[in-house]
């Protein structure tokens, strides 16, 4: 596939914007069920197991896919793969709307994953390779705000929705919006892109003669695979804990309700955000990567140790060392878009942002399902012992991975 990328810099801000509000939704939509959880498991609708279920495999389908989208993204227009995504999600909303069967549930919710197959890496890719070059670099930190601007409004939603399935209702009409307003405008954006070669912004640009790389060795030569594990675990005390946290609060403290459990949550993903410009810092930006990872891996700990006092400290210390845990994994996030921005000169940088993706989306489920079972049978205190124990074998092998990385990128420059 011929890259194209937009060179008039009012355009190329328009088709920033137009992704960022469409994906920002699109992860509203996906996350309306989470944000409903504690409203179903207060009302008796479900138990902990049964909500976490369907989570669990919603993100167990979407995980695999993301994969085969981020190969898709490389190959073919990342546009029609959000068209398929949106239009896709809206009719797997409607349809949820309108069962109270728990096993269509858990299959309408799983083909909804599948067809958001392609969805994040085709953003990536735009973000990446088709806005104008000087705008790319910027828009990496800028678009990691959009999933936290989407839960966001997921949970305020699920705190003055009363009744849940007007979650999945509202989800329906946003996404049918989108997927209409995406066609007409991304289309009319990509009327006016222009070839260019297969390099990033302030990337050197690979000679014509000199043979492509084996991309799976660039992978794996770069140290990703021990990186992919150490995104499953972020991921796992990151998007995954903050679907259990209104529940975890709302059963360790009796004064917090389902709504005041949805407020309290929306504290900690607004959190997210403020990680994200302490890593954007002049001195931090100088560091590598994966050395920014290890920096705020090792911060996240003593706050988990303080959270596995859950329910016998104060709710007031209980939410501080949430939300400072929150701030260091937004940092990390973004982190993770820098590394897979390093395989754009390579021309795989969706397939790689797929694989990213495909690690969280494991940790999810072990946040929503095996975590939300130990919470179940074990209680939170052992659920939390948990996550410190995990959070030390994220520490160990990401400063395992710092020469690794530093050795790559050193040899594509």
């Amino acid at each position: 596939m011929i890259r194209k990328s937009l060179i008039d810099t009012k355009r190329s801000i328009a088709l920033f914007l137009l992704v960022f509000i469409s994906y920002a939704l699109i992860y509203m939509t996906k996350n309306c069920y989470s944000a409903a959880m504690a409203s179903i498991v207060a009302n008796g609708i479900m138990t902990k197991s049964e909500t976490g279920l369907i989570a669990a495999v919603f993100y167990l389908m979407y995980a695999p896919f993301q994969i085969i989208g981020g190969v898709a993204a490389d190959k073919h227009s990342p546009g029609k793969l959000i068209l398929i995504g949106t239009l896709g999600a809206a009719i797997a909303n409607l349809l949820i709307y309108f069962t109270d069967n728990y096993i269509a549930m858990i299959i309408i919710w799983a083909l909804n994953a599948v067809a958001q197959f392609g969805i994040w890496p085709a953003v990536f890719k735009i973000v990446t390779t088709q806005l104008a070059a000087a705008h790319r670099s910027n828009s990496i930190f800028f678009i990691s705000l959009a999933s936290t601007l989407g839960l966001v409004i997921s949970y305020v939603c699920a705190a003055f929705i009363d009744y849940w399935k007007y979650n999945f209702l509202f989800s329906a009409v946003v996404l049918f919006v989108i997927t209409v307003t995406f066609f007409f405008i991304y289309g009319n954006l990509e009327k006016s892109m222009v070839p260019e070669e297969a390099v990033c912004a302030n990337d050197a640009p690979t000679a014509k003669n000199k043979p492509e790389p084996n991309k799976l060795a660039l992978i794996i030569t770069s140290g990703m695979p021990l990186l992919l594990i150490v995104q499953i675990i972020l991921s796992l005390l990151n998007l995954g804990a903050k679907s259990l946290v209104p529940v975890m609060l709302m059963e360790s403290y009796k004064s917090v309700s389902p709504a005041l459990a949805n407020i309290l949550n929306i504290l900690l993903i607004l959190a997210g955000p403020v990680g994200s410009l302490i890593s954007m810092i002049p001195a931090i930006r100088k560091l590598s990567p994966t050395t920014t990872l290890a920096i705020f891996i090792a911060a996240i700990l003593p706050m988990l140790l303080i959270v596995m006092f859950v329910g016998k400290l104060p709710l007031a210390l209980i939410v501080l060392a949430l939300t400072l845990m929150m701030i260091f994994a937004g940092a990390n996030s973004l982190s993770f878009s820098y590394i897979s921005k390093e395989f754009a000169k390579y021309d795989c940088v969706a397939t790689v942002s797929g694989m990213v993706n495909c690690m969280a989306a494991l940790g999810i489920v072990l946040a929503n399902y095996v975590f939300a079972k130990l919470a179940d049978v074990y209680g939170w205190g052992f659920t939390t012992r948990c996550w410190v124990i995990i959070t030390v074998a994220a520490l160990v092998l990401t400063l395992v991975c710092i020469p690794i990385w530093d050795r790559f990128v050193k040899r594509g420059r």
